[in-house]
């Protein structure tokens, strides 16, 4: 992309911002994951788009019938045409971007405290990133429904349907949150504390709530806020700075000017 001399002087404003805080988060929504090659929901191109949109009851769905959903779920992933084995296969063929690298560039020299992403698959940790929230779970990993303890999926061996948890026998199911089910209650807290504690929020791609709240509890606390996005968001009028473009571009500028 061409880094106008307007682009230069915001990245530096930016960057003045970033060194001056102390507690720096950064929220990332699914327009990080789209620079990857994974299809967003809605819109040209979406998943939902092009198959329908899932459920709003269907955390309620796996409740009533979890054998019956673990059944569809996994025949869903070998058949092509399917919307679950679209997805699964866009995010097994994708890696991480330049923006999911510059965030870990961040993190690992202390300049960012944490990443809350609303996105499940995966790439922040693949990047490398450790202090990592993920308010809508992640599609790799397994969640037992009463205890709340979380595995990689890879390796965890399923011996019957709907596989069981080893610690309290409670139903497992995929660590997404799907609709209708509350997000774990740990996890929201968390990113909430993470969003008053911070003192700078770096808005990258846009989020959906109750991600978008965050933003909005980190401006009440005194955060400074700065967009990374291609186009205008929800949140915008509220940013000290914007900064326009992909986050794949406009990161590594960024952690450019912060670690040089």
């Amino acid at each position: 992309m061409e880094v106008t001399k307007e682009l230069q002087e915001t990245l530096e404003q930016a960057a003045g911002l970033v060194r001056r805080s102390s507690h720096v988060v950064a929220l990332s929504g699914a327009g990080l994951s789209v620079e990857s090659g994974i299809p967003p929901y809605r819109g040209p191109g979406g998943l939902w788009t092009k198959f329908g949109q899932p459920p709003m009851l269907s955390y309620k769905e796996f409740a009533q019938d979890p054998k019956g959903w673990w059944e569809s779920r996994l025949q869903g992933e070998l058949e092509p045409g399917n919307p679950v084995y679209e997805m699964k296969l866009a995010v097994d063929r994708a890696a991480p971007n330049q923006g999911h690298l510059a965030l870990v560039e961040l993190e690992r020299n202390g300049l960012l405290k944490c990443t809350v992403t609303q996105n499940v698959d995966n790439l922040h940790r693949e990047a490398g990133s450790e202090a990592l929230l993920e308010l809508h779970g992640n599609r790799t990993w397994l969640r037992c429904t009463v205890c709340g303890s979380r595995w990689p999926r890879a390796g965890f061996a399923i011996n019957g349907l709907p596989p069981v948890c080893p610690q309290c026998a409670g139903v497992i199911k995929m660590d997404t949150v799907m609709f209708g089910e509350p997000i774990p209650p740990s996890v929201l807290q968390a990113c909430r504390d993470q969003a008053e504690q911070c003192d700078c929020m770096l808005l990258v791609g846009t989020t959906v709530n109750p991600a978008a709240r965050l933003p909005l509890l980190a401006k009440e606390a005194g955060a400074a806020l700065i967009e990374i996005n291609p186009e205008a968001t929800g949140l915008t009028p509220w940013c000290d700075l914007t900064l326009t473009g992909p986050s794949g571009e406009i990161l590594p500028l960024l952690a450019d000017r912060l670690l040089r």
